[in-house]
């Protein structure tokens, strides 16, 4: 009687996958983006709970940092795992259990050599103002003034003449760490001043930004809205390369990271060889 030959068992392709992911968070109880040694982070909170789920230790790396109490509709991050399910369940997974202020609005696999930071071709950030004292449940959304008006036609005029790609080191902050060297010339395509009753929302797109340089800019355009500086004043802080006080950063509170910005191209992912 002939041996049977025992079936080989199939094999299993268990090789990583990149996954992007868009998380949005309010960034008022968190130290910010980056894990640090003492105080709760978005990037630790997230950490946490993938490495849970993939039983194994999960690295993220994100578009950029917030600063502690900036929030985030468009926040992108990647990571690299296995799973052999569709990209919504590992959602509906990342979102169950304790909401801690963030929730995962998207994730899809990308190729393998996509990154973030690197293959991000611009970013939008708005910034939300509210004319008098907001009312308490948006409070932590936006920066409540002690006064009715702002000279939004002075402003508007102000943010026209910053745009173009520039030396922006003026509108920057003393570094943090890791960000020494960082390239001073962006890309600034659009800052916009919009006002619809006691609102106003200053929305900017650029190809990146210094650290702080958002809240710098609103600070600037602010400086002008309440008739402290003339519009052509930023303009000429801009070009002096020197970062001073006369330039104030503006509340984290009122700052919402939008939108990271992609070549469509980057986003399919592509057939291992």
């Amino acid at each position: 009687m002939a041996k049977s030959k025992s079936a080989k068992p199939a094999k299993t392709n268990l090789t990583p996958e990149r996954f992007l992911v868009r998380v949005a968070y309010d960034g008022t109880d968190y130290k910010g983006w980056q894990i640090q040694d003492v105080g709760r982070t978005i990037q630790g909170e997230l950490e946490g709970r993938l490495s849970r789920i993939f039983k194994t230790p999960i690295t993220i790396h994100a578009s950029g940092r917030t600063d502690g109490g900036v929030h985030s509709v468009g926040q992108c991050f990647h990571f690299d795992a296995f799973w052999p399910h569709p990209c919504k369940r590992l959602m509906h997974a990342i979102n169950t259990g304790e909401q801690a202020g963030l929730l995962i609005t998207h994730i899809q696999r990308v190729a393998a050599d996509f990154h973030c930071r690197s293959s991000a071709t611009g970013k939008r950030y708005r910034y939300e103002i509210h004319l008098g004292f907001p009312p308490p449940w948006e409070a932590r959304y936006c920066l409540g003034l002690n006064w009715d008006t702002l000279d939004v036609k002075a402003m508007r005029k102000g943010a026209k003449l910053l745009l173009g790609r520039h030396d922006f080191r003026a509108y920057g902050a003393t570094h943090r760490q890791g960000m020494e060297n960082e390239y001073p010339v962006k890309d600034l395509r659009r800052l916009e001043v919009r006002q619809k009753g006691r609102r106003i929302t200053i929305i900017t797109e650029a190809s990146g930004y210094l650290y702080k340089m958002v809240r710098r800019l609103v600070g600037g355009l602010l400086r002008v809205g309440e008739g402290k500086m003339p519009p052509e004043r930023l303009l000429a802080y801009r070009e002096e390369r020197v970062i001073t006080a006369e330039i104030p950063t503006a509340p984290a509170r009122g700052l919402f990271m939008d939108k990271v910005f992609y070549d469509p191209a980057d986003l399919r992912p592509r057939k291992q060889p």
